[in-house]
């Protein structure tokens, strides 16, 4: 049976995913009316999958979009928006410091609690480039070490802001994360230099000329690497009261992620936030 046919049966959203769940239904028909192509993410995906809608302690919605598409989307959906909903990038003048974009309700917030300093951010829905990487195994190599070195450089530039209660953080970066802790090489410096390298460096390889299809700057970087094939034009999914295009191969792409992704973790608060209001 396809995944479209089949239907939640019922609702028990938190009161921030009805919000999260609002400005997707707002945001989904504009990228339809665009003629964007995108794909549910990690968690947002799992959530299909597993619960046909939210994961029960997300407070989210990944979505990723091929390159040309996220950039023209970028162009498109900002004059497009009700009053209140902004277009959030790196480069605007709002308190945004993510490389990703974000569209965000103004009028509620949630507290992020898991880093040095707590701030107020609005609910969001996440929107990420989805990049190429290329097909030749010793220069994806060279290509993998340039982007870790310049991501790792932007998250020391805005330490204050980097979630340090994230669970199943691999060794290397609890290391980093220590070192940057307690001998203060972790500050606030130049953030929007490395980002605009970052920016260079993702557009380097294009999705139409490569087989493969990332999203680096997701939660779990290189395993967020898959044969282009599997994204493939996108399938229908449950979720909630509606619908969402994933990849075509969901249980490919979460068993790389995820291992065994049916099982549901032990830590359910991943981003560490706690709703506002």
């Amino acid at each position: 049976m396809e995944m479209s046919e089949i239907k939640k049966e019922n609702n028990n959203r938190s009161r921030v995913q009805d919000i999260i769940w609002d400005i997707m239904k707002e945001i989904k028909p504009l990228i339809e009316e665009g003629g964007f192509r995108y794909y549910m993410l990690g968690g947002t995906l799992l959530g299909a999958v597993r619960h046909k809608g939210f994961i029960p302690w997300d407070d989210d919605i990944d979505i990723g979009m091929p390159r040309n598409d996220y950039e023209a989307f970028l162009k498109y959906i900002p004059d497009r928006l009700p009053p209140h909903l902004k277009l959030h990038t790196y480069w605007d003048d709002s308190p945004h410091h993510y490389y990703f974009s974000q569209i965000v309700d103004t009028r509620h917030e949630l507290k992020r609690t898991g880093s040095r300093i707590e701030r107020n951010e609005d609910v969001w829905v996440d929107i990420f480039p989805l990049d190429g990487m290329p097909d030749n195994p010793f220069i994806r190599m060279i290509h993998k070490f340039r982007l870790m070195y310049v991501r790792t450089r932007f998250h020391l530039a805005t330490f204050d802001k980097v979630n340090l209660k994230r669970p199943d953080r691999p060794l290397s970066e609890r290391i980093v994360i220590w070192v940057a802790t307690y001998t203060g090489l972790g500050t606030h410096s130049n953030s929007r230099k490395w980002l605009d390298r970052l920016d260079v460096l993702l557009k380097k390889y294009s999705i139409e000329e490569t087989g493969w299809i990332i999203n680096f700057m997701g939660q779990y970087k290189f395993r967020e690497m898959f044969p282009k094939t599997w994204y493939g034009q996108g399938r229908s999914y449950v979720f909630e009261d509606g619908e969402m295009t994933g990849p075509v191969e969901y249980d490919k792409i979460l068993t790389q992620q995820y291992g065994d992704y049916m099982s549901p973790p032990k830590n359910k608060n991943a981003h560490a936030a706690e709703f506002v209001g």
